[in-house]
């Protein structure tokens, strides 16, 4: 796409290999195709055009052209994600590559294999001053698996194919367990446009080194064997509990195992929002974040954990589990580490529906968890009380549990950090519908929002909502332009002029400087950027208005405004509500 807009694939068209700069990139381009690469996101520059030029004529790629390098890297992530696939960048030398970073550091600690392909000068003018020349070699530091810097381009056969080994090797550790983005750096020189230059030698060398491009797939993870002391463990176990924090399960193999082992112990499921289990049926418990207050429930220890994914967003749940410290194993599909607390007595990394099948087969369990009944019991109380007691609408949330209820089944939910998230985890319940979520836990930012979900919203074609604050919006008003061209993305908008999260925390109490440094009202028409970039804003003041508008093809922007107190104290006098009624 151009300036946001897919650019169709060019099928049958060969760009010719009229200069070493040429041969190189079309040598790269076909080892990206056939390691698994479908999109490649182009943000321009002079230095990288034999790249750029060759992605977008090469006909193997959904090529996308985004101006914005920052954008741009959380676009290709949300592609990844949504493809399931490694996608590539490609900008030119200088300080370009850098506004890469928060997409690269993202992808890093939440495991997506980006492909960050960075146009560079010439050896011999590094460190001279050369304009738009800096230090480009590993710039991501230890962000990537792996930097290449390969050789500059040349007819010779033989440098090129050391060139060719370096990529193969770089592009299979982006796709080697821990998964995560690679840099290869790529020096050239004059001439930039497809002038002959060597034709005739590059021609000779292309046609020899086609046949070293050679197909690259995710290596699997190897299966863990059950040992007679874990299954002893599950046995023998009277108050089992299965925790499932973000990005427990990637895939539908990986969520059933999860599902399916929990329904054979008979044990609690306390499924994170995004941890790709919340849409789960039984024993999917919903609702801790609020029951898990409860003293007579709180005090309720488990004796084994089982503990999947990354740290559960909800605070309550990791108080919780902090608090009984029992014994914890974790199942992780790589080594990202994920246990800030060192909770865990032993950490098996395997494939994750092969191991857990395994257990499923050979666990003998004579009863269900002592948690189960206790757990189930409140969660229907719960539900029964959200019956009569409706969330004001001065509160957030009231408007987020709105806007999941019309979801369609297969839907994705793009959920932004800070409050959005949080809502999410504590109101959504399965509902007899598959929803896919999506969030950027591996650091918890709230870097580039639009462009994340426009990139999934377009690699999945699936209807898409993301639900976002007004600051992570106006921190990603570059991705406005891509949002317009996901065509089945929409934004639901909680506006309350500021930083709404910090009404939760201990730090509100300091009037002294709360409004200046963490309030930080904008004092802007976020309609005005909306419009600017042909995206319609519809502002709503209940939820039905807001059921109402998510339903409609447009506008794509659902927008709330709220006052951060009042939504603040409408949130708590809802829980305690709740907690009042259960105290009955």
């Amino acid at each position: 796409m151009e300036n946001g807009n897919y650019a169709p694939r060019i099928d049958g068209l060969s760009v010719k290999v009229s200069n070493p700069n040429y041969l190189q990139a079309t040598l790269l381009c076909e080892q990206l195709h056939a390691a698994g690469v479908e999109h490649v996101v182009i943000s321009p520059g002079s230095r990288s055009t034999p790249l750029a030029r060759t992605a977008l004529l090469c006909g193997e790629f959904w090529s996308h052209v985004v101006v914005d390098e920052r954008s741009a890297g959380f676009f290709a992530l949300g592609l990844s994600k949504g493809s399931d696939k490694p996608v590539a960048l490609i900008c030119t030398s200088g300080t370009a590559a850098a506004h890469y970073y928060p997409a690269v550091i993202e992808a890093s600690q939440s495991g997506y294999p980006l492909i960050v392909i960075t146009a560079d000068r010439p050896r011999h003018i590094r460190n001279t001053g050369a304009p738009q020349t800096i230090d480009q070699v590993a710039l991501f530091g230890r962000y990537t698996r792996m930097c290449v810097d390969i050789n500059e381009p040349t007819s010779d056969a033989s440098a090129m194919k050391e060139s060719l080994a370096w990529i193969k090797r770089a592009l299979q550790i982006a796709q080697t367990h821990p998964y995560g983005p690679v840099q290869i750096n790529v020096p050239m020189d004059e001439p930039l446009v497809p002038i002959e230059n060597a034709a005739e030698e590059c021609l000779l060398t292309y046609q020899n080194l086609t046949l070293e491009v050679a197909p690259i797939t995710p290596l699997q993870q190897t299966k863990v064997e059950a040992t007679g002391k874990l299954l002893q463990t599950l046995d023998n176990s009277i108050c089992g509990l299965i925790v499932c924090g973000p990005d427990s399960a990637r895939n539908r193999s990986e969520r059933d195992a999860i599902h399916e082992l929990s329904r054979k112990l008979g044990w609690p499921l306390l499924a994170d929002i995004a941890s790709g289990l919340r849409f789960c049926g039984e024993p999917n418990m919903p609702y801790y974040d609020i029951f898990l207050r409860h003293e007579s429930l709180a005090r309720i220890a488990p004796d084994v954990v089982l503990e999947f994914g990354m740290t559960p967003t909800s605070k309550t749940l990791t108080q919780y589990l902090k608090r009984h410290r029992a014994k914890t194993i974790r199942f992780q599909r790589d080594t990202l580490p994920h246990d800030p607390d060192g909770r865990a007595s032993e950490l098996i990394v395997t494939d994750l529906p092969g191991l857990l099948g395994e257990l499923r087969q050979r666990v003998k369990v004579s009863r269900d968890s002592l948690l189960l009944d206790a757990f189930w019991k409140v969660v229907g109380s719960v539900r029964s009380l959200l019956t009569k007691i409706n969330i004001p609408h001065e509160s957030e949330l009231a408007y987020v549990n709105a806007a999941i209820g019309e979801l369609p089944d297969d839907a994705n939910l793009v959920l932004a950090s800070s409050m959005s998230v949080r809502y999410a985890d504590m109101i959504a319940v399965p509902a007899g519908r598959n929803i896919n979520v999506f969030a950027q836990r591996g650091t918890n930012g709230i870097d580039g929002v639009l462009s994340h979900a426009a990139g999934i919203a377009m690699s999945s074609a699936k209807p898409t909502l993301l639900i976002c604050g007004d600051l992570a919006f106006w921190h990603d008003l570059q991705g406005l332009g891509l949002t317009r061209h996901a065509e089945d993305l929409k934004v639901l908008l909680l506006n309350n002029c500021g930083g709404g999260i910090f009404h939760f925390l201990p730090v509100v109490e300091y009037k002294d400087s709360f409004e200046l440094i963490h309030g930080t009202e904008l004092e802007a028409d976020l309609s005005g950027f909306a419009g600017l970039t042909g995206n319609s804003l519809k502002t709503v003041s209940t939820p039905d208005e807001c059921r109402t508008e998510i339903n409609k093809g447009f506008p794509r922007i659902v927008e709330v405004i709220s006052d951060r107190t009042k939504n603040h104290a409408a949130h708590q006098h809802f829980v305690e509500s709740i907690l009042r009624e259960l105290e009955a």
